[in-house]
């Protein structure tokens, strides 16, 4: 089974990088709605070359990237 890992990126020259996980889902759109929830908006996301994981949204005030990385589980 699929599991959902969303994270929230920071980085930046001033404080480094930032990378906190902000849950997981066996559901895309319920991972997809995790993000948007902390970001405050509705995210925009795209695939990674070849449609690979992980997808990735950038809310567009340059702070935070979001990104879902899918997982096998395996319990």
């Amino acid at each position: 089974m699929i599991a959902y890992e969303v994270r929230r990126v920071h980085s930046c020259e001033f404080c480094g990088t930032d990378d906190q996980a902000l849950g997981t889902d066996s559901s895309l759109d319920r991972a997809k709605s995790i993000a948007e929830h902390d970001a405050g908006l509705a995210l925009e996301w795209a695939w990674f070359a070849g449609g690979e994981w992980p997808l990735s949204a950038d809310p567009g005030d340059g702070v935070y990237l979001y990104y879902i990385y899918a997982r096998e589980n395996t319990a």
